[in-house]
Formats: C-alpha cells, structure tokens, sequence
C-alpha cells in the first residue's frame, strides 16, 4: 500500500516538474502545425479594412492537383532529395573512412571539415554565389585556367545546370555533418571483428562489406532520415542563388510554399503546400524513430 502511494506520489511530481516543457512545446510547436492546417481550408483576402477569411473548403487542396507548379515542384523536390542524400552518404563515408585511418585522425582534418557546415546558410549561399557568377565567378576562372573549358558558363542560366548547381552547393554544405555522424559509428565498432576478419582470410573490400558496412547500418539509416528532412526544407540556396528562375526550374517545394504566402499572398495555398511538406518530413520522422528503436532495446537489455 505505502508503495502504491509513493509511486502515485512519484508519477504526479514527474507531471508537475514536466507539465511547463508540454505546455512551451504545445505552443511553440502544436500551435504554428494547427494554425496551418486550419488556414489550407480558407481563402485569405487582404483588403482596406483588415484581413478576411471565408472557409473554402479542401479547394486549396484540389488546386495542388490542378496547378502544374506544384507537381513539377513535387517531382523536383523528390529529384533533389534522392540524388542529394546519395551524394551526400557517399561522400561523407568516403570522408568518414579517411578520418576514421591513422593518417586522418589529427584535430586539424576534423576542423577543416567543420567549416562548411559551421557557416551560416545565408552566408554560404552568399559563397556559392560569388563562385558561380557568370563574368568573375571563380569556378569559370578555374575551369579556364585548368583548360577544361574555353569561355565563361552562365552556371544559373539554362533550368538544368542551374537545379543541378544548387543540388552540388547544398551537398557541400551537408557533407560534414554526415560525416562525423558516419565517423562516430565507425569508431563504434568492435576492432575484434576486424581481427577476426582478418584471420578468416577476409581481405580490405571483404571487411568492408561485412563487417563495417553492418556496423554503420543503424547510423546510416539515421543519416539517410535527417539528410532526407534537410533536403526537403531546401530554401536559402533557392532564395539567394536564382529565386526560383530560370521558368521557375529551381522551385521546390518549401520556396514554393513561401512564394504563395508571402509574395502571392494566397495564404490558404501556401499553407497547404507547406501542409503537404510536413506530412512528407513527418513520415520520415517517423522511420527516424523506428531506427532508432533497437538501439533502446538493446541499452536496457544491457
């Protein structure tokens, strides 16, 4: 009996000591999500005397089918997302592996490794911006000098080399987290498996693909989640490099929400589009969590 009431006791302290963390996360988070959902089923009028709003059904839904901008946006943003978090992986292990050697493993490589991902978004789009400007860009500079081409590259001129610019300055950018994610899981392996390994006759490509490749398989996948959430919010590069130009071929799906709200100014559209983006980013939460999973189950059987 006193033990019931001492747990009873325990489980109304735990609410009050974390009932202020819900209610800050319910306002911060829940609201802005509850807000949205309820604008994509309005039409917002800006007039003289005020904003209007008048329910408008799922209509703002209907126009996502309808209206080619958003399928092509859609099917931009998917293109961008898989072959930016393949890039993105393979790079980064290739990084990782580099690190994770003897050679690699003084503070210096790890610092300079840091730098493009501790710049500021803006600051990096800023960077990009300069490297691929058509008349004094360094890339045209240094592609000229190296022989490899003849004459300056509009690099955010034509729809398909522009994309595909944004794509290669946005892995730049995330490489190095992955990266250090990738080197931590590294580090986590057992070095007697490669022993072990070792005295089977397994050879450097033999141990990679079975031993270290299923050491990394919990941290990849993680990798594989974020990289995904992070290449679906894509906005800076888009903002600061080409704004969505040339023919709108470098819109994705979150310029696009933000074009229609604040620059259209058809709020309850945007926010449907923006509606259509969390339920994506949410799904991959979800499979973020799931991965993570048999890392609990593993620490409380431990």
């Amino acid at each position: 009996m006193q033990t019931n009431n001492y747990n009873r006791n325990r489980y109304r302290l735990g609410i009050w000591f974390t009932a202020p963390a819900v209610i800050v996360l319910l306002t911060v988070l829940a609201y802005p999500i509850v807000a949205s959902l309820v604008l994509s089923f309005l039409r917002v009028r800006f007039g003289g005397d005020g904003l209007s709003f008048e329910f408008n059904g799922i209509a703002n839904y209907a126009d996502l089918v309808t209206k080619p901008i958003f399928r092509e946006a859609l099917f931009r943003s998917i293109y961008f997302t898989v072959v930016e978090v393949a890039a993105v992986i393979f790079f980064a292990l290739i990084v990782a592996l580099m690190l994770n050697h003897p050679l690699g493993r003084p503070a210096f490589y790890r610092i300079v490794l840091l730098v493009p991902w501790a710049l500021s978004p803006v600051a990096n789009a800023v960077l990009w911006k300069w490297i691929y400007n058509a008349n004094y860009g360094i890339l045209n500079q240094a592609l000229i000098g190296l022989g490899i081409i003849q004459e300056n590259i509009i690099w955010l001129g034509t729809p398909w080399l522009a994309f595909n610019m944004i794509l290669l300055a946005d892995v730049w950018k995330a490489v190095p987290f992955i990266a250090l994610l990738i080197l931590a899981g590294l580090q986590n392996i057992p070095s007697y498996l490669y022993k072990a390994a070792r005295l089977d006759g397994a050879n450097a490509w033999q141990q990679f693909v079975h031993v270290t490749l299923p050491g990394l398989k919990t941290t990849i996948v993680i990798s594989v989640v974020l990289q995904s959430i992070w290449a679906l919010k894509v906005f800076d590069l888009i903002y600061v490099l080409t704004k969505g130009s040339p023919a709108d071929s470098t819109v994705l799906l979150n310029y696009l929400s933000w074009r229609e709200t604040f620059s259209n100014l058809d709020v309850g559209y945007g926010a449907a589009i923006a509606n259509v983006l969390f339920l994506l980013m949410f799904m991959l939460a979800l499979v973020y969590i799931r991965a993570l999973r048999p890392r609990q189950t593993q620490a409380k059987a431990g």
